[in-house]
């Protein structure tokens, strides 16, 4: 019998209790002993009961036999789904032979608040912050923001409830949203492992909840302790102060249920958190800790009564939370001057320090952050911008006390240690890495000791800015979600990561921060309202749903943005001259030595992303069936594309120049219309040869190009056969180039292509140019998608001289794909994993026709022709100096012999 469906998962979750949607989905992978193996059918069950699913009764749906290939996303289509509910699924599969499976192991799903008439509870707040005037008594100035304004802040709320239950639970769930972030207790623990709660939005669109099962925390006399944080819920960004919303659903055994939930009968007080901001840091007075204030019989009669507010709209959050995911250890610990000590964690990255502390109490231990350090050994803290990034502790002197923060975060390699009472240790301070916690389903490996660490580099790196959302860089007073960087690194992303939700939200967060004429921030959620966007930045909208489609098989994605994606293209066409757009702010942003490109200009970034989303709704439209659209969609795109090279087409995409100080044409120019075939075809040679002339002659194979030239770069070169140039490109360690950021230290990437060390833009961990990630799996391992979903892949490794191995595993959504590569003694050894369901066109390089093909122990080519019949490996034809193979599913190794 054939083995049942394993990793089930709903709306791609493992065992969600958060789904706030009517119709969930649900996919899983299969795994069949036999080659070239598909799906033929599936049976899913949903049950209300385990016992009922055990016994394979699906009370809740059956969906019957359904003759299909699809195991991704299929829709369910039961009855209703109740809120705040526990339901339990199964699936067994037909193989393409007919044989049947067992039933899967029984997983389950529960749902949130599908109707919002399930919310009881109110928003609380403190009743002095009310009034404007009344609350500035409350807030502290914590800083500049250039010329925005003065941040103001509040500290700390607590908040706090008693009750008691005296029947047997069944289950319990609570729904918590506390903005700007919150941290919840129950019975003096804090529950879950959550950071920086809830996931950033636009506040005034809409909020996030999460969801706890606590069944297991209740006790007959039980606390809520909620403590509140300023995060981006601050005046600067057009919000009041921080509020609550809480409820507990209680389900009892025999039936009943109760609700708990925030009103004006709960407390609120000040704590020992004082200060607490994401740019500025936290003080934390552990004087003023309150023994027990989360726990059963704590005397709060000095507390006030809270007070209900005005809230916001929600919604369940459905994405993956923060969570500390590695604690580091510092290498090194010095002191550059008396009572300053400095330590250094030898890698750049997201969180902040535990502090272990011994002293006497008033004592302050002041902790500041940095990404660089001076040669004296003091800390460098120019590129953090206006964040003091300083987080400080006043000592209760209680023998050994302990200390993280609650509500903030440093981008940072280096901790300055003041005020310390005594000498510290290595063993003072813990590192702490926290992140959005999307799992890890890439992998890449290869003899060439650079190109790892590059590739490292760009994990710390993506790691570091996705904070809920995907921002530019952890370290400095920004922190934003600006789409350029978030579209540009999109598919390294999905490569190393599961990124469905995080980029699910995203969009959610786009599409509520569009204005009527259809524009969009660059910045998003707008928390600086930089409307409209840079054509190369709100491509972001229909770029990230097309991968998401592209590689989850998302249609849904599609259909829920498009008419938000339409809007934002119509707002690109009402302000086109003549099919071309000559607005703009940023274009190829950061090339070498400048921060705006001096040799691409703006018009032609801009008109490019014009056509790029035209062309791209273009074959969305068609994906959901919106023919008419798609064929307006189409000619717009060929209107554009004329207007676009009688505009910027000489004898290659160039600038007119008016003075001979600099002749070299601009790589970016030229990439982008090679990139989406826009060369007329005439003139492709021409266009081609020039760019790779100027990269060997101009720029002695180094890169010339911004962030959107970088992005494509990778593909024009290496599907046009220079995957060697590309190659040779990537293994610079001189100015500029990824090995030059390696060779002067970098842990992660930079902004900028040079080093800097002064004020300025200039961070040291932006995620922007780790596009040359994808380019290891795309062509070094040699895995590259045809099809959505990954239903038709291509492997085709391209295998330098220089390097003896590679090797990539990517799990996606049908399940393992991977690719290796390793030079024998005369011979190649390729080694493929294709998961069921899916096909691949696989390139075997050939010398000469002297070759030999072995796969396993078969030869299946010799003398230049295909030797060996079999089903599982079809002669497709020979290319490019190498011969091409179709295979289905299964392992697979190819032995390449040389005579």
């Amino acid at each position: 019998m054939i083995k049942p469906p394993y990793d089930l998962r709903c709306e791609y979750l493992f065992n969600p209790i958060c789904i706030d949607i009517r119709k969930p989905r649900f996919s899983w992978l299969l795994t069949h002993e036999e080659r070239n193996q598909t799906q033929s059918a599936y049976h899913i069950i949903v049950s209300s009961d385990k016992n009922l699913s055990k016994s394979e009764n699906g009370d809740v749906w059956e969906s019957g036999k359904v003759i299909s290939e699809n195991n991704v996303n299929i829709t369910y289509e039961g009855n209703p789904l109740e809120s705040d509910k526990s339901y339990f699924w199964r699936v067994k599969w037909w193989d393409k032979k007919g044989e049947e499976s067992e039933y899967s192991q029984i997983n389950h799903f529960g749902t949130a608040f599908i109707d919002e008439s399930y919310w009881k509870a109110k928003w609380i707040s403190r009743s002095e912050f009310i009034d404007k005037k009344m609350r500035r008594q409350f807030q502290y100035k914590s800083g500049k923001r250039g010329l925005i304004g003065r941040l103001r802040e509040v500290h700390a709320v607590y908040l706090r409830k008693e009750f008691s239950i005296s029947k047997e639970i069944e289950y319990a769930k609570a729904y918590v949203c506390g903005v700007g972030y919150y941290e919840f207790k129950l019975n003096g623990k804090k529950v879950g492992d959550r950071i920086l709660e809830p996931a950033q939005t636009d506040y005034n669109k809409i909020a996030l909840y999460s969801t706890y099962d606590i069944t297991d925390c209740l006790k007959k006399s039980n606390a809520i302790g909620v403590i509140l944080g300023n995060g981006r819920c601050i005046e600067l960004f057009g919000y009041d102060y921080p509020k609550l919303i809480l409820q507990i659903n209680i389900h009892y055994k025999d039936g009943m249920n109760e609700v708990i939930c925030t009103d004006n009968s709960w407390k609120i007080s000040n704590g020992p958190i004082q200060e607490n901001g994401i740019y500025y840091g936290e003080i934390y007075d552990a004087r003023l800790e309150m023994p027990g204030w989360d726990e059963p019989n704590f005397d709060d009669a000095n507390w006030r009564e809270a007070i209900i507010v005005e809230g916001y709209n929600l919604a369940s959050q459905m994405m993956q939370p923060i969570q500390i995911t590695k604690s580091l250890k510092p290498i090194e610990l010095s002191s550059p001057k008396p009572g300053t000590y400095v330590y250094d964690f030898g890698q750049n990255f997201t969180g902040y320090v535990k502090l272990k502390v011994f002293g006497p109490r008033g004592s302050e231990v002041k902790l500041r952050f940095s990404e660089l350090i001076y040669e004296d050994g003091n800390i460098n803290t120019a590129t953090i911008g206006g964040a003091p990034t300083t987080d400080t502790y006043i000592l209760k002197g209680e023998g050994i006390e302990s200390f993280e923060p609650h509500f903030t975060y440093h981008g940072f390699r280096f901790v300055e240690l003041t005020g310390f009472p005594g000498v510290p240790s290595l063993n003072t301070l813990e590192g702490l890495f926290f992140h959005s916690n999307v799992p890890k389903v890439g992998n890449f490996f290869c003899s060439n000791n650079l190109i790892n660490q590059i590739h490292t580099n760009i994990i710390w790196g993506q790691l570091s800015n996705l904070m809920s959302i995907p921002t530019d860089c952890p370290q400095r007073d920004e922190r934003h979600g600006w789409m350029g960087d978030a579209q540009l690194t999109v598919e390294e992303a999905i490569f190393n990561f599961n990124m469905v939700k995080f980029y699910a939200k995203y969009l959610r967060d786009i599409k509520l921060c569009q204005r009527e004429d259809g524009s969009l921030s660059d910045v998003v959620p707008p928390y600086w309202s930089f409307y409209p966007a840079d054509p190369a930045w709100g491509t972001a909208y229909v770029t990230i749903a097309w991968y998401l489609f592209w590689y989850y098989g998302d249609i849904r994605i599609l259909e829920e943005h498009y008419e938000g994606m339409k809007k934002y293209v119509e707002y690109l066409t009402s302000i086109a001259k003549e099919s071309l757009i000559y607005f703009g702010k940023y274009g190829d942003w950061c090339p070498p030595s400048n921060i705006v490109s001096r040799k691409t200009p703006i018009e032609l970034t801009s008109s490019w992303y014009y056509y790029h989303d035209v062309h791209f709704l273009a074959k969305i439209a068609h994906v959901i069936g919106k023919q008419e659209d798609h064929e307006y969609l189409l000619n717009k795109a060929k209107e554009i594309k004329e207007s676009f090279n009688t505009k910027f087409l000489t004898g290659v995409y160039d600038v007119v120049k008016h003075s001979p100080t600099d002749r070299t044409i601009s790589q970016t120019s030229n990439i982008l219309p090679l990139y989406l075939d826009m060369v007329p075809q005439g003139k492709k040679k021409k266009v081609l040869s020039t760019l790779v002339n100027t990269i060997k002659e101009d720029y002695s194979y180094h890169f010339d190009t911004g962030i959107i030239g970088t992005r494509y770069i990778f593909d024009v070169l290496s599907e046009n056969g220079y995957p060697d140039v590309i190659y040779k490109m990537v293994n610079q360690k001189s100015f500029p180039g990824y090995g030059y950021m390696i060779q002067e230290g970098a842990t992660t990437l930079w902004e900028r292509w040079e080093k800097l060390e002064a004020g300025g833009m200039n961070s040291h961990n932006h995620i922007m140019l780790g596009t040359v990630d994808t380019w290891f799996y795309n062509t070094l391992a040699g895995i590259k998608s045809l099809e959505p979903s990954w239903k038709l892949l291509k492997i085709k490794p391209f295998i330098p001289t220089t390097m003896n191995y590679a090797s990539a595993t990517i799990k996606t959504i049908k399940g393992f794909i991977s690719s290796s590569w390793e030079k024998l003694e005369c011979d190649l050894k390729l080694t493929i994993k294709i998961p069921v369901g899916c096909n691949a066109e696989v390139w075997i390089p050939i010398e000469d026709e002297s070759c030999v093909i072995m796969e396993g122990d078969v030869a299946i080519w010799s003398n230049n022709e295909n030797i060996k019949q079999s089903d599982d490996i079809e002669f497709s034809k020979i290319d490019d100096n190498h011969v091409i193979f179709n295979i289905g599913s299964g392992f697979y190794q190819f032995i390449i012999q040389h005579k």
